[in-house]
């Protein structure tokens, strides 16, 4: 229940990229958040919003099963659009944590070392919580329980949401969602200045999906950026947020390094994917708590790869070497050079009915 207005009141006090957050201030001194959805023009529809919103409200019900205190408590979950919901508009009620955001550029080494012993301990104990399907979290109707649902959606003619997964097998969800993002550039839903390069893209991944594993998978934070990890002024981790769109992924997906840690210019401009020195420096540490196999896990960007190569453009300026990171990965004796990949992929692949598209 809501407290009543002579108990508490409002506060909105950070905006975020799709997110109001207004702090819910009690008489007692507590603190919750009120996280509301930002209308905009790139907006997802009712049912997925409704659907990321109660996923995220699922995800920190998991990780209260976490044995480090870095979550958030969440009290309270509403639909938009739902009748019974007394606020109006679509919420997620959840504990205020303490700290602010960390800027890993000012972090001193000392700071530094500080966080990265505790982000060890966050995957340890991310570790401890296997699950065994591909896709995201939320609470199964009727009973209430804890269960992995769909991984992502798709719409039918009648504009009707169709979920997809959960996934058993790894790549049946990189199947499906590549098969979706040709779909919709053969429909022209998804433009591209060359379609054509985008489909063979998309027809290159297909060709060579990751295999299909027998390992427990994992909940992966898809926007781990040093501002979503909440430090005091010594660096110790206060809380990790911003869980709106987790997914439970293969563990080389969820325990890959941090994007934080990355070498930007490597990893997308030169299309390296050798660890950085802070990548390196953590996989040490998860090494010496006794966890080789998290190290080597987050030592690799095959994950971070593919997705990568999934939502870019190709004719973005940062495409190629994105591309070729992931080629080189699959293909490891092999150089990448654009001009003869595409030549040989329109030979194998031909157009897929885009070549009227391809100059105009």
């Amino acid at each position: 229940m809501l407290p009543s207005a002579e108990d508490s009141y409002f506060n909105f006090d950070v905006v975020g990229g799709c997110n109001y957050h207004a702090s819910l201030v009690f008489e007692d001194g507590k603190t919750w958040l009120a996280r509301f959805r930002v209308p905009n023009h790139n907006t997802p529809p009712l049912v997925e919003r409704n659907f990321d919103r109660q996923s995220e409200y699922a995800t920190y019900k998991f990780l209260a099963g976490l044995s480090v205190p870095m979550m958030p408590k969440v009290y309270g979950v509403a639909d938009d659009c739902d009748p019974t919901n007394a606020v109006g508009a679509g919420y997620l009620f959840l504990e205020k944590l303490p700290g602010r955001p960390a800027t890993w550029y000012n972090a001193t080494e000392r700071q530094k070392e500080t966080f990265l012993r505790q982000l060890a301990d966050i995957y340890i104990g991310l570790q401890r919580l296997p699950l065994d399907m591909i896709g995201r979290l939320h609470m199964a109707r009727g009973s209430g329980l804890l269960e992995v649902g769909p991984a992502f959606f798709e719409y039918s003619i009648a504009g009707e949401a169709v979920p997809l997964g959960p996934f058993k097998h790894t790549s049946d969800y990189y199947k499906a969602r590549i098969e979706q993002h040709i779909s919709l550039l053969q429909n022209g839903e998804l433009t591209s200045p060359n379609p054509v390069d985008a489909y063979l893209v998309y027809m290159t991944l297909l060709s060579n999906l990751p295999r299909n594993d027998s390992n427990p998978r994992y909940i992966q934070h898809l926007d781990s950026r040093d501002a979503n990890f909440l430090v005091d002024d010594e660096y110790n981790i206060t809380g990790v947020i911003d869980w709106e769109l987790a997914i439970v992924m293969p563990n080389y997906s969820a325990f890959q390094s941090p994007l934080l840690l990355f070498d930007i210019g490597d990893v997308y401009q030169k299309g390296l994917s050798t660890p950085s020195l802070e990548e390196a420096k953590f996989a040490d540490i998860l090494k010496e708590k006794g966890h080789e196999d998290l190290a080597k896990l987050a030592s690799q960007k095959l994950g971070f790869r593919l997705e990568q190569c999934i939502i870019e453009d190709p004719c973005s300026r940062q495409f190629i070497p994105l591309f070729s990171g992931w080629w080189k990965l699959v293909n490891p004796s092999e150089e990448f050079d654009f001009a003869p990949w595409r030549a040989a992929a329109l030979k194998k692949y031909g157009h897929g009915g885009l070549s009227e598209k391809l100059n105009g």
